[in-house]
């Protein structure tokens, strides 16, 4: 079996609306406590939260969901949390330096997340 078949297994008895507007409502809520946690305390590196709910949508819904869920987490936190604020734009590099190492933890942990939740339903054992 390769990793193509296991990470891209198709979750049973949910229809495709249900997953995509679960996944978008799970990113939507994080980003939501993100920026009230944002304006009321004076904290750094919050995009690391957007972890959680990639994970979840990869046990869940699968790593292609979980794919979509952290690029538009990263898309987010570049408008909501990075300076300046409600802008695209990226004023200091580290934070876009910083934004781009998400996004690749995201889409590591996400895919490693699936494939975990893949071998767990199907019984197999983790090599």
């Amino acid at each position: 079996m390769t990793l193509r078949s296991t990470v891209s297994f198709r979750p049973r008895g949910r229809a495709p609306a249900v997953r995509i507007i679960a996944s978008a409502a799970a990113v939507g809520i994080t980003t939501l406590a993100l920026v009230v946690i944002d304006r009321f305390l004076v904290v750094d590196h919050l995009v690391v939260a957007y972890l959680l709910p990639a994970a979840i949508i990869a046990v869940y819904f699968g790593s292609t969901l979980a794919f979509l869920a952290s690029l538009a987490s990263g898309l987010l936190a570049a408008f909501f949390l990075f300076p300046p604020k409600l802008s695209l734009y990226i004023a200091n590099p580290v934070h876009i330096a910083e934004l781009g190492f998400f996004m690749l933890l995201a889409l590591i942990a996400s895919k490693a997340v699936a494939v975990v939740a893949y071998d767990i339903r199907k019984k197999k054992p983790i090599v």
